[in-house]
Parts: C-alpha cells; structure tokens; sequence
C-alpha cells in the first residue's frame, strides 16, 4: 500500500491490544488508541480498512480515545487488515479542539503519524510516532519499487540514522518504542533518553514540514533521516532541552518548533536560497541546522477519568 501522508493527511502513539487466541478469554470492551510524541492530546484520530479513512474521534488524556468492539469489524477480526492516521481534520470530520502535546504543551495541530498495516498484531499495542510513521514511508518505498518489505530491518535503519551518536538503545528497545515509547525513554539513561526526545521531536517536525514534498516523491525517507540527526544532534547540546529552570526556580519542560525553521531559507539575507530542509537533508553538508533555543512550556493539567473520551460507538464517531 501506498501512503499518500498529504492526501490522507500526523505524539503520537497509537495502542491496539486486541484478545489473544485463548478460547477462554474475555473479549475486550474497547481498543485504546493513544498518540504519543509525548501524549498528544485532541488529536483527531482515523482508521482505514480497505476503504477509506473513518473519523474515531479526538484523544484524551495522556493521548488516548477508545473504540468499541464492533465499530469495525475487520479490525476486530484481524487488525494487519487496516491502518491508523492521525492528523487535524483530515477528511472534513474532525474534532473541534486544538491538538497539544501533555508533557510541554507545544501546539500539534500540524503533526502526521501512520501506523501501517504491517505493525498491526493481534494482542500487541503499537504506537502511533514519528517512528512509526517513517516506517511506514520506508515501506511504501520498498512495494513502489518492488523490493522485499523487511520491517525489523527499517526500524533499525529509521532509528541508526535519526538519532545522535553514542546513544545506546537495542533491538528490544527499538521494538518497545512501537509499544510503549514512554517506558522506554524512563528506562534509558539521561543522556540517550534526551537524544531520543530530541530525534523524535525533531522527525514529527521533519515530517510535518515536507508533507507535500513526501506526497509527491521529492522527499525520500532517507532525506527526513539526514535532516533530523544532523538537527538532533545540535538540539541534545542545548543544556535547556528537554528541561530548563525558569526565573521562579522551577524545573519546566522545553520544546522547539523546527516545522517552520526547515522550510525557511537556509540564507537570511537571501530569500531565494535553499530551505534549511533541503541544505539539513543533504549529507554532503556539514553545516549545523540553525535549532532555535528551546522555548519554556508547561506540563498540562491531567484530565480527569469522567472527561476522558468514551468508547466510539457504531459508527466510529465519539461516544
């Protein structure tokens, strides 16, 4: 399958737990669905089958919305049968409510992430990240061209080639990530749990800034990868990232928008010069992307249990 990310339309993490084949289970009421870059949350989420893309609704709190066993039935009977969206308004249903991610506070409503059909197992959660989605465009480079699909071997180039040097993180780990990201950035140590953030952070703005470029094949999987390290790199350095004091002495979260810094010239003075992208994303140059400082953010209030979204009823709209 080929993922049109601009014409279907990307915290976020994505969690599907489905029943295992044990006869004697209890089927499970609802799927819980979480966009994770961290938890994003008001994101409007989809699902596709086979045809077309359905509005689920909007996540809650720490990210997640809940479908209900029966919504969709070709999910519920095999979930590799459909793939997941995340993005704002991306067919003219949608939430009315702005993305944001719980953990600073950054405006998401320009963020893409895919899950695509080939993570989908029964009974694993899967989350729905810059990680997933740029397996997911490695994927449909590989049907395009006709070469074999070997998605253990895209999740350990997307990692290797995103993320600074030095940062230790295994092959249990990177699969992990696809579950249950938050664990494993509290499970790794400080440093390579901040160059984690920061490449994650940096490829959900990678993504988001080259959706046309994606769509229409000018912007290869390869060219997010060199543009995010090389960017990651720079944004690991800052000692005010992923957390800053501010001027009460209060421990904050930080965050940086590169979304609009990618697609700006790569020469203040000269309007007509290459986009810092396209100067980022060339491995032959050696120049530091220009990373704003990171800006102070806020960690946002939890919501409570009674307000989180509840399971979508049977035509995949919120409650």
């Amino acid at each position: 399958m080929k993922y049109k990310i601009l014409t279907l339309a990307v915290s976020a993490g994505l969690l599907v737990a489905c029943g295992s084949d044990n006869e004697n289970r209890v089927e499970p009421q609802s799927t819980p669905l979480q966009a994770f870059d961290g938890a994003v949350r008001y994101l409007d989420a989809y699902i596709d089958c086979g045809n077309g893309l359905d509005y689920i609704g909007e996540t809650g709190g720490n990210g997640t919305i809940n479908i209900g066993v029966g919504n969709f039935p070709l999910f519920d009977e095999d979930p590799a049968q459909c793939f997941f969206e995340f993005g704002e308004n991306l067919t003219g249903a949608g939430g009315t409510r702005a993305a944001i991610d719980e953990s600073n506070g950054k405006d998401m409503t320009n963020v893409r992430y895919i899950v695509p059909s080939q993570l989908m197992t029964s009974g694993q959660a899967i989350a729905a990240t810059p990680y997933s989605t740029l397996v997911a465009l490695k994927i449909a480079e590989a049907e395009e061209k006709g070469e074999p699909v070997d998605v253990d071997a895209f999740l350990e180039e997307a990692f290797a080639e995103t993320i600074p040097g030095g940062t230790e993180l295994t092959a249990a780990q990177r699969q992990q990530f696809l579950t249950d990201p938050q664990s494993v950035l509290s499970g790794l140590s400080a440093e390579d749990s901040k160059n984690l953030q920061a490449s994650t952070m940096i490829l959900s703005d990678a993504i988001a800034s080259q959706v046309d470029g994606i769509d229409n094949g000018t912007v290869d999987s390869s060219a997010l990868q060199t543009a995010t390290k090389k960017s990651a790199e720079v944004l690991a350095e800052d000692p005010d990232f992923p957390t800053t004091t501010d001027a009460d002495g209060n421990v904050v979260p930080t965050y940086v928008d590169m979304a609009s810094v990618f697609n700006s010239p790569s020469d203040p003075d000269d309007p007509n010069s290459p986009p810092v992208f396209e100067q980022a994303a060339d491995p032959e140059d050696t120049t530091p992307p220009p990373v704003p400082p990171p800006e102070e953010g806020e960690e946002q209030e939890p919501i409570p249990e009674e307000e989180l979204p509840p399971p979508t009823g049977g035509g995949g709209t919120t409650g």
